[in-house]
């Protein structure tokens, strides 16, 4: 009897093992998760660059875009799965500045090779470095505490918009003389944008209840969006730049608006305090 007893219990043993050691690497593949969206939003922006070197500007836009919906996804997943890690922070920062540092430039360039001038040239750098500057201050900010109120901005335009808005000229009008310097001017516009302390919303405090006999309108609604990315992308980039911009302004009002707020429940706070 106590031979059973003990072949039992290590049998009961073995399988309590085997059922942890198979949560555990499905807990370590669903955290993984996170970082293969990175690292195909980083696939998108080298194919980017290629699209870019072959002449294939729509393609290269697309591209962008897609790694752009890509990064909104990996962040919000690892939110959502608790899979945040240093690394995948380390890893998506990156991937975004290859994607949204490096390729759009790559494809103005390309876009106005036959033009090029110094100016333009110095406007792109200037674009790739800010760049840089933001993702390596967002990383900074998200180590020290913030108010809940204030993760409903990011300081200053994110990469993944900024990579989107300064591609606007070449889907408004061809490479001419003009339009190169203008593009310039607009990348360096963009840049200051990017180092600046403007407020802008980052809709991680945006939700709304949506009605269950809706979700097939939305999904749909979704689905034509997704099918005008792709086939319109060039119209798609000017509305959405367009849209956003007119949003900074509203976003800095706003940002304004809940700091007087906040300031003066601190103060009424301190005064009940003492």
């Amino acid at each position: 009897m106590a031979k059973e007893r003990k072949s039992a219990d290590a049998a009961l043993n073995d399988s309590k093992n085997t059922i942890s050691d198979g949560r555990k690497t499905h807990s370590r593949l669903v955290q993984q998760v996170p970082n293969a969206i990175t690292a195909l939003a980083l696939c998108s922006g080298l194919a980017s660059v290629r699209f870019s070197i072959e002449n294939e500007f729509e393609f290269a836009l697309l591209a962008i875009v897609v790694a752009a919906v890509l990064d909104g996804l990996d962040g919000r997943l690892a939110r959502r799965l608790h899979a945040s890690s240093q690394f995948g922070a380390e890893f998506d920062s990156l991937a975004d500045f290859l994607s949204f540092g490096v390729a759009p430039i790559v494809l103005l360039f390309f876009w106005g090779e036959a033009l090029m001038t110094g100016p333009f040239s110095l406007c792109l750098m200037a674009f790739a470095l800010a760049s840089a500057a933001r993702l390596a201050r967002f990383n900074a900010q998200s180590k020290s505490a913030a108010a809940a109120w204030q993760k409903a901005y990011f300081t200053g335009m994110p990469t993944p918009a900024a990579a989107l808005t300064v591609l606007l000229p070449i889907s408004l009008a061809p490479p001419t003389p003009a339009t190169v310097q203008i593009a310039g001017l607009h990348a360096a516009l963009i840049a200051f944008l990017m180092v600046s302390t403007i407020p802008t919303f980052s809709g991680k405090k945006w939700a709304c209840q949506v009605p269950k006999w809706t979700m097939i309108a939305l999904f749909l609604a979704v689905a034509g969006l997704v099918a005008a990315v792709v086939l319109y992308p060039s119209e798609f980039l000017v509305v959405l730049t367009v849209l956003y911009l007119a949003s900074i302004p509203i976003s800095w009002i706003s940002f304004r608006h809940d700091e007087k707020i906040h300031d003066e429940i601190d103060v009424e706070t301190a005064r009940v305090v003492e």
